[in-house]
């Protein structure tokens, strides 16, 4: 299994997600799910906050959202190919993770990104 975050177009997330799912019959019509084949999980996150602000309450408000649609999926094997380019790599673990994949993806993120500040190792102090 392998975790990846995404993000893409609206339009582009269509498409792909379309990739992902298989149609099946079912008692009441056509059923669409995703692919077990494929992918374990998906958790579509939407449009991200980027910037926050202050209504006159004092309550968090968002005043900038990403025009990039975020999605995290768990793959069954590895990622496909056509989703490589819209990788993001997120400090740990971001705004969503898999119930326990927090780990994992930390190392995963230090792999693709060893010199992030997050990946290195503190100093030793000296006595």
């Amino acid at each position: 299994m392998e975790f990846r975050k995404y993000e893409l177009t609206d339009a582009d997330w269509t498409a792909k997600k379309a990739t992902l799912e298989i149609t099946t019959e079912g008692p009441e019509g056509p059923v669409t799910s995703y692919d077990p084949a494929k992918v374990v999980a998906v958790h579509e996150i939407g449009h991200i906050c980027t910037k926050w602000g202050e209504d006159a309450e004092g309550m968090p408000v968002c005043e900038i959202e990403s025009p990039m649609y975020a999605v995290d999926i768990l793959w069954t094997d590895a990622a496909l190919p056509s989703f490589n380019a819209n990788v993001v790599w997120p400090e740990p673990c971001g705004v969503h993770v898999f119930a326990g994949w927090k780990e994992q993806y930390a190392i995963d993120y230090c792999a693709a990104n060893p010199s992030a500040a997050y990946c290195q190792p503190p100093t030793p102090i000296e006595p």
